[in-house]
């Protein structure tokens, strides 16, 4: 036998009779549908490039749909920690000028009335509105009529209201004020108010009620207790003009 160079397995070919060039495929090389099924899974699966590598892996697309759910919640998470914060931050503001109207308030109703005008928060003011109404409701109130003249463009504000809640406490505001100087306001004869004390703060008031009152239809309309307030401050007012 000549010596030479090591030669590869010889591929072994079977005769076959009924094949058209007589042979069998060689049995050493891999079907080419098992190839092909293995390409197929390649492309079934997402390539996703390494930002940091600049290299490509493999993923399935059901990791690629849970990491793009966990995105979504984490943009989520934080939108919401944003309106979480701006919310901490107004209750913030609002509990510190609360703080200070209180202050004020024990020390002189007329510098609470001052601060309330100053500040111009509606919030604040809903807040307030309350007690000052209930002051005036006893026999020696802290609050004057020029308080209350001074007081009144913001309570109008107030009236006009989207909120029902809102309105019932203008409402209360404006009835305790009625009530309380209803024997000055109610005097038809301007020389006999002028005989009053504060004449000049009940000749405003006056024109204040008249003024706040082209709305009262509005407020007459509103179903159910807030309704039946108006009609009730509607029935006093009317008798002013």
């Amino acid at each position: 036998m000549a010596a030479g160079k090591h030669v590869g397995p010889r591929q072994v070919f079977k005769v076959s009779r009924n094949t058209p060039n007589g042979f069998v495929r060689s049995c050493l090389h891999a079907p080419a549908d098992k190839n092909m099924k293995q390409v197929d899974i390649v492309n079934k699966e997402e390539l996703d490039k390494d930002s940091s590598q600049g290299n490509y892996r493999v993923r399935s697309p059901g990791k690629a749909k849970r990491i793009s759910a966990c995105k979504r919640k984490s943009c989520a998470v934080v939108e919401l920690s944003k309106d979480h914060e701006t919310m901490t931050n107004v209750l913030f503001e609002r509990q510190l000028r609360l703080k200070v109207a209180l202050t004020l308030w024990q020390k002189n109703a007329s510098e609470l009335v001052s601060y309330l005008v100053r500040i111009e928060d509606t919030a604040v003011l809903i807040d307030c509105l309350p007690v000052l109404t209930n002051n005036l409701q006893t026999e020696a109130p802290c609050l004057s009529l020029g308080c209350c003249v001074d007081l009144m463009p913001q309570v109008k504000f107030v009236l006009g209201s989207k909120y029902e809640a809102h309105i019932n406490v203008g409402l209360h505001w404006v009835q305790s004020i009625i009530k309380k100087w209803w024997p000055e306001l109610s005097k038809k004869d301007k020389r006999q108010r002028a005989s009053c004390p504060e004449a000049r703060n009940v000749e405003i008031m006056r024109q204040q009620l008249k003024d706040l009152w082209k709305d009262g239809v509005r407020l007459c309309s509103v179903p159910g207790s807030t309704g039946e307030l108006a009609k009730a401050v509607e029935a006093h007012l009317s008798r002013l003009r």
